[in-house]
């Protein structure tokens, strides 16, 4: 084995053990039985996480007259405001819904990035861009109607409730939040951005918190305060893979959260994946693949 191919499979792993962290994350609200609200459980990430890179940064102290410099901090409270929405639309999904469907409708944040790339960063479309999106499209479309209680007819996509509207627009936030990062990591380090978005997102939800505060077991808090530590490990992981090798090679692997959503739903909660599910999460990475080769 050579060189070039053991680090490209040392990245692969990386991404797959982001994707795992992720994961956990986003099935946060499904494994406290939906008693603690989606937006309490972001709180405590937000929370949580920024007194992980809090400590990072004391920890490097070199780090911290670039970030107290930021010139971009209204990007970066916008991002944390696409990150806290985007975040708990998809946790609230999860909850309301099976894991793998809810995790295939996230992978629409690519075929939304793209179309706002478009939009805002003036990118130009090829046709097999819009091939593309019109495959995500269409597997979303056969999950949402896997999802509807009548389970036939075009009219069963408008009985499918609001988890998978709550997934949809969730992919949506987060592509809006990645059309974000693209911008800032131009001008901005890795830990200014991990600190500021954490912490701004964190005072996003004091004042709803205070409101809205839902009491629960004290383990059941505790177990919530790892997923900070747990989001800024996943980033991380993702960091150190797309140092090492190309973004195109390794973005196939981050499809893998929907693999890792399925296990999760079918050993924790008895979620067995409906035929719909396969066929619409099939169309979605095959669209998503495409927009990677483009």
């Amino acid at each position: 084995m050579t060189a070039s191919t053991r680090s490209k499979l040392v990245a692969a792993l990386w991404v797959l053990a982001g994707a795992l962290a992720f994961s956990l994350l986003f099935a946060s609200g499904k494994l406290t039985g939906g008693a603690i609200p989606a937006i309490q459980i972001i709180f405590i990430r937000y929370l949580s996480g920024f007194a992980t890179v809090s400590g990072l940064v004391a920890l490097q102290r070199r780090s911290w007259p670039a970030i107290r410099a930021s010139q971009r901090r209204g990007l970066h409270f916008l991002r944390a405001f696409c990150g806290v929405a985007g975040g708990s639309c998809n946790i609230a999904a999860a909850t309301l819904m099976p894991l793998a469907d809810a995790a295939a409708l996230a992978l629409l944040q690519g075929m939304f990035t793209m179309l706002l790339a478009v939009l805002l960063l003036r990118e130009r479309v090829t046709r097999g861009q819009i091939v593309a999106a019109l495959l995500c499209l269409a597997g979303a479309l056969v999950i949402v109607r896997g999802n509807a209680p009548s389970g036939g007819g075009m009219a069963a996509i408008f009985d499918a409730g609001l988890a998978p509207l709550l997934a949809i627009l969730g992919a949506f936030l987060i592509a809006c939040e990645i059309i974000l990062i693209k911008f800032l990591t131009r001008h901005e380090t890795a830990l200014s951005m991990l600190l500021h978005v954490n912490g701004f997102a964190a005072l996003l939800l004091v004042l709803p918190m205070l409101l809205l505060w839902t009491a629960a077991p004290w383990q059941q808090l505790a177990l919530l305060t790892l997923l900070g530590p747990m989001a800024i490990a996943g980033q991380l992981c993702n960091l150190r893979a797309y140092s090492i090798a190309d973004a195109a090679w390794l973005a196939p692997f981050g499809y893998s959260s929907v693999a890792f959503a399925a296990l999760i739903g079918w050993v924790m909660f008895g979620d067995v994946p409906s035929l719909a599910a396969w066929i619409g999460t099939a169309l979605i990475v095959a669209g998503g693949l495409v927009l990677i080769r483009r």
